[in-house]
């Protein structure tokens, strides 16, 4: 259990620190897609028209419109904070490639600490379809309660679907 909260947190901070590290200082404006100047081609879209659910029902206090996603080094990052306080989030790494792979995703859910990981102890279970600019990652996330992490492992059936640009 406590390998399990362990890897669920570190997956959690891991994904959190890519996303909002990988658009190397560069903003982009709501809807829009660029790449840095002397970068290697990162592309960083906003306004991706984003969809999370969890448990079948939207991810409350998350705000659609601010989930990102950067396509750099052949891997794709969407991550959002969050919208109603510090309790609900999404960070997703994936492979940038024709049969893309999630590396690991992480949801804050109801101070659940939620994750999927291929990464060394494999976590949860995630599939990835391409729609032309469009993916949507569906899968069940496990980890822990964080108010109470002796209660036991919590999993939860999540579907995220993003257009990057």
């Amino acid at each position: 259990m406590k390998r399990l909260l362990v890897a669920g947190i570190g997956t959690l901070s891991l994904a959190t620190v890519l996303v909002a590290c990988s658009d190397n200082g560069h903003s982009a404006a709501p809807g829009s897609s660029s790449a840095a100047p002397g970068s290697s081609g990162a592309s960083i879209a906003s306004g991706t028209q984003a969809q999370v659910k969890v448990g079948g029902s939207d991810l409350a206090g998350l705000n659609p419109a601010s989930v990102t996603c950067v396509r750099q080094g052949g891997k794709i990052d969407i991550g959002s904070g969050s919208t109603g306080g510090p309790q609900q989030a999404l960070a997703v790494v994936m492979t940038d490639e024709a049969n893309p792979k999630v590396d690991s995703l992480a949801l804050v859910v109801d101070g659940n600490a939620l994750s999927v990981s291929n990464m060394g102890a494999k976590v949860g279970s995630a599939n990835v379809a391409v729609d032309g600019k469009t993916y949507t990652i569906t899968g069940q996330a496990a980890g822990a309660d964080l108010k109470n992490p002796m209660a036991g492992m919590v999993t939860k059936d999540f579907s995220i679907k993003v257009t990057c640009g």
